[in-house]
């Protein structure tokens, strides 16, 4: 995805730089009851995108000073280092995609997931404006595809629900974007979560493009982002991580309420993210992925498991521990 999440290298050379580091010492909060305690934020990219909108709505609408809470984002230098970041205590809460919990577990890098930041997969195959999308005949398309770990677990399912080989398929791999590529007709398809796709889509043709998600391609319902903190900080700061997920949880509801005007809020806080119109398409779209059966934020045993799976069948991990392993509900206010 354009999102950028790790592959199996960049994250063992992560493990290896907050080993070499050590163990963060992490030190407990103690502020005075009318200062709000300050919660370091790190996002999953180094660019803004409309995926922050909760967080800079939790900000301007006082959602976080509600809570006592001060929430600064921090933009990592790359996409491989949120969290080496969150390790070594040069954060305190993360975003990053399931994938990356995963991997995370898989080289006992000290991170968990303390939510789920949206409840639906919407990962697609994304086709030009007007050309529809025929999913079970794939054999012989040209796919612009990413180096992430999500899309080479998506993609096995596509592929699968196709009984398309691999070979059959030929996968062209971008580095930024492939909506351009896919406008131009340089490629067949895309691949993206699709906010993404229709924002850039309908910024630059004014058509919404042609989408094929879920049962249709054959891909699982489960989230593609979460929150995440070390145990370490956890332990020390586990009041302040529930006040956190509480203040955001109604950021949330807020931003979906008013989609339009989370996103203008948001593009004022980071001007560089795009144009305003962008990140309302986008965010309008993405929207509508945040809650499920269990409202906003919940995640379950099931969801780790089909990815853990999916993960391990396609070799990019080399065990299987229970689901349990890569997430806590603990914090989730009920």
């Amino acid at each position: 995805m354009t999102k950028g999440l790790l592959n199996r290298a960049a994250m063992a050379a992560t493990l290896a730089a907050w080993t070499l580091a050590g163990a963060p010492a992490v030190a407990a909060s103690a502020p005075a009851a009318d200062r709000p305690v300050s919660v370091r934020y790190v996002f999953d990219w180094p660019v803004a995108d409309f995926a922050i909108v909760p967080i800079a709505v939790g900000q301007a609408k006082g959602f976080y000073r509600a809570h006592g809470l001060d929430v600064r984002v921090i933009l990592p230098p790359d996409a491989q280092t949120t969290a080496r970041m969150l390790a070594s205590g040069e954060g305190d809460i993360g975003f990053e995609g399931a994938t990356d919990v995963v991997f995370a577990a898989n080289i006992a890098l000290p991170i968990t997931s303390i939510a789920s930041y949206s409840q639906h997969n919407s990962w697609c195959l994304i086709g030009r404006p007007g050309e529809p999308i025929n999913a079970a005949d794939l054999a012989g398309r040209t796919i612009g595809t990413f180096t992430d770990s999500w899309t080479g677990a998506m993609m096995r399912f596509v592929l699968q629900h196709a009984a398309a080989r691999a070979g059959s398929v030929r996968q062209i791999i971008t580095q930024v974007d492939n909506i351009p590529l896919l406008l131009a007709g340089r490629i067949d398809l895309a691949t993206n979560v699709a906010a993404y796709g229709v924002a850039a889509a309908l910024e630059q043709t004014g058509r919404m493009p042609e989408l094929a998600c879920g049962d249709a391609i054959g891909v699982p319902d489960i989230p593609v982002w979460s929150f995440t903190a070390s145990p370490a900080w956890l332990a020390r700061h586990g009041d302040t991580a529930r006040a956190w997920l509480a203040a955001t949880n109604e950021a949330i509801g807020w931003s979906v309420e008013h989609p339009a005007e989370a996103a203008v809020i948001f593009t004022r806080a980071f001007p560089e993210s795009g144009s305003a119109a962008f990140n309302i398409a986008g965010w309008r779209y993405l929207s509508h992925a945040m809650s499920g059966t269990g409202g906003y934020l919940a995640q379950t045993e099931r969801q780790w498991t089909i990815l853990s799976r999916a993960l391990r069948a396609t070799g990019q991990i080399s065990t299987l521990p229970p689901a349990s392993t890569y997430f806590t509900n603990a914090y989730i206010p009920g």
